[in-house]
């Protein structure tokens, strides 16, 4: 990639990626600003800064009166959360997190800020996900994690997309069970094999929201986009809250024809639509008698971040709520649904003593709601089993995957044969 500077803004030169830049990067962040009229909701609202200080609005100021470049330099955005609490209060939609979005790629263009500095587990996750955007790299991964009793194939309608938890494995064995209960669910429900790939990209959702690396975000992208075409899938199940967010919306905003093609269903909305069709039922394996108070964490690219229209947040809780017969006791907590705290940590950045200090706010509030927390992003399992190690007043909370939690409880229901 070559650059120019023009008038002191770098205006990036793109090989035949330059049509996807232009869906996602705007250069001038005073754009993206223009509505804005200083309420400074956002500033009440962030999470962040409960623990440091960070102004948003003050930010958004110094930006709309010329001093982006003051911004961009000083580093400040990094520390952003990314968490979009501030979009969902504001008044004029102002999406702050696409500025910190941008004005990460910013930096890195102009070499302001070292970037990796910030990014946990010394950038080796990011890394991988970046080897995997170049087109001579073909991943091959590794498919011992598939339960025996689970039929895959390389084509088919229905695909898993198991994202990148595989590869945490190097450091966690927090979410070794997340990809074969997922796959189990889907198997237990379908009747055909399932589409599970070696060469599986990773999504670039960490290079997209947390590295400002859009070029490899956008490669990444075209390699997905065309083993999807060659497998000949319809439908595409994630159990990554943050892969389902980028599949559903970065992706169609890249591909206008993604949406037709293709139609993307989180594990727990794939679960609910089953129930309610009538297709699978709530069951406790042998009939067993439990008494289970437990709690649901929201994460944020499962709430706040997706379409005002989605309904998945109270389908959710819909299921949860039955649930109750068979001994499960659903308990909300203090913050929930749209005003859920955030794990602290995104895309791999700033795992840090501040945000650890919003992770431990949020496991209190998980204890006084039940001893088991279920969520949907492994990331946040990650995050907060990380911080009970540190805290033995929060290690006795018992953190699942919602697919953890739902594999065992689920039948399908056996359609009765017509009798002629």
């Amino acid at each position: 990639m070559t650059q120019m500077k023009k008038k002191g803004e770098i205006k990036p030169v793109f090989s035949d990626n330059e049509v996807y830049m232009d869906k996602i990067y705007e250069p001038k962040m005073r754009k993206l600003l223009r509505r804005c009229y200083q309420c400074a909701r956002c500033s009440g609202i962030c999470q962040l800064s409960k623990v440091q200080k960070f102004t948003p609005s003050r930010i958004i100021q110094e930006i709309l009166e010329g001093f982006e470049e003051k911004i961009i330099t000083s580093g400040i955005l990094n520390d952003c959360l990314t968490c979009n609490s501030c979009l969902q209060n504001c008044p004029e939609d102002v999406n702050f997190a696409d500025i910190v979005r941008m004005a990460r790629y910013k930096m890195r263009q102009r070499d302001a800020q070292c970037l990796d500095d910030s990014i946990a587990h010394k950038a080796m996750y990011t890394t991988i996900s970046e080897l995997m955007s170049y087109s001579h790299m073909e991943p091959k991964r590794d498919l011992s994690w598939v339960p025996k009793e689970c039929e895959i194939s390389d084509t088919g309608e229905i695909m898993y997309f198991v994202g990148c938890q595989p590869y945490f494995k190097f450091e966690f064995d927090e979410l070794d069970n997340v990809p074969s209960d997922t796959l189990k669910i889907i198997s237990k429900i379908e009747d055909k094999p399932i589409v599970v790939r070696k060469d599986e990209s990773c999504c670039g959702h960490d290079l997209y929201w947390g590295q400002g690396k859009f070029e490899a975000f956008i490669d990444l992208a075209k390699k997905n986009y065309e083993l999807f075409e060659r497998a000949g899938v319809s439908t595409i199940i994630t159990s990554c809250a943050e892969g389902y967010r980028t599949l559903k919306v970065e992706y169609s905003k890249l591909f206008d024809d993604f949406s037709d093609k293709f139609e993307v269903k989180h594990v727990l909305e794939y679960i609910y639509e089953k129930w309610k069709q009538g297709e699978i039922e709530f069951k406790n394996p042998d009939d067993k008698l439990v008494d289970v108070q437990f709690t649901y964490h929201d994460p944020c690219r499962l709430n706040r971040f997706l379409p005002k229209e989605s309904t998945l947040i109270e389908d959710i809780r819909e299921m949860f709520g039955k649930l109750k017969s068979l001994g499960y006791s659903f308990n909300e907590m203090e913050h929930n649904k749209k005003n859920a705290l955030c794990c602290g940590v995104s895309s791999w950045m700033n795992c840090n003593e501040r945000s650890k200090a919003l992770r431990y706010k949020r496991l209190l509030e998980a204890k006084a709601a039940g001893t088991t927390m279920v969520t949907s992003c492994p990331k946040c399992i990650l995050h907060f089993s990380c911080l009970q190690n540190d805290f033995e007043d929060i290690a006795s909370i018992e953190i699942k995957d919602v697919s953890e939690f739902f594999v065992n409880l689920i039948h399908k229901v056996e359609k009765k044969k017509e009798v002629k």
